[in-house]
């Protein structure tokens, strides 16, 4: 048996236009985050067969995104708190200018993405964002064991997951970009996994 996961990060916010971290707070979708929404909802009803389940952050960012695919699959989202982004605490909306501003000491600490003892003021240490991500991989992973299971989440949350799931090639978590509605495929299989895709968005085009 073996199990397709499709990751996708939300569709393009407002704050994502300016910028600005948002973690546990949230931002609407803007016009051409809608947009993206649509089309991978769109190319995804078109290829994908043995969906199973879908799962998404329940942030409205990412729920919405989730709810515009699922439309398109015959799926309802399930919402898992553990797909949250990270928790920005007194951060959250702020430009990395503006904490580099700010607070030029922690923005330094910040910059050093092996200090998994890094903890936003008021909210996550690194280290728990990545156990709690890992421990709800593993969860959705004890439920299916074939088929195709799409999670929609964060940016921060998905290359958590990637790091858990994929060490030997993701553990470098920060060096790679996962963009809006672009999808990161992962092939479990006999408790191996491997990456058959990252980052595709060809089909967004011109988004």
């Amino acid at each position: 048996m073996a199990l397709q996961l499709i990751l996708i990060r939300h569709a393009e916010t407002v704050a994502n236009v300016q910028k600005r971290w948002v973690g546990w707070n949230d931002t609407p979708l803007t016009e051409r985050g809608e947009a993206q929404a649509e089309a991978v909802a769109r190319h995804l009803a078109a290829e994908v067969i043995d969906a199973v389940a879908l799962y998404t952050s329940p942030l409205p960012r990412a729920r919405r995104t989730a709810e515009i695919i699922g439309h398109a699959l015959g799926l309802d989202p399930i919402p898992l708190d553990g797909l949250r982004e990270i928790n920005f605490g007194d951060m959250d909306g702020m430009t990395p200018e503006e904490m580099k501003t700010h607070y030029p000491d922690l923005y330094e600490r910040w910059q050093d993405r092996t200090d998994m003892e890094f903890t936003w003021p008021g909210g996550e240490r690194r280290s728990d964002f990545f156990r709690r991500v890992v421990a709800t991989c593993n969860d959705i992973l004890s439920h299916h064991w074939h088929g195709t299971v799409l999670i929609v989440a964060h940016g921060g949350t998905l290359r958590a997951m990637l790091a858990y799931l994929l060490p030997d090639q993701m553990s470098q978590w920060w060096g790679y970009e996962l963009t809006h509605c672009a999808l990161t495929r992962v092939w479990v299989e006999k408790g191996r996994t491997s990456l058959l895709a990252l980052n595709d968005a060809t089909f967004l085009s011109p988004f």
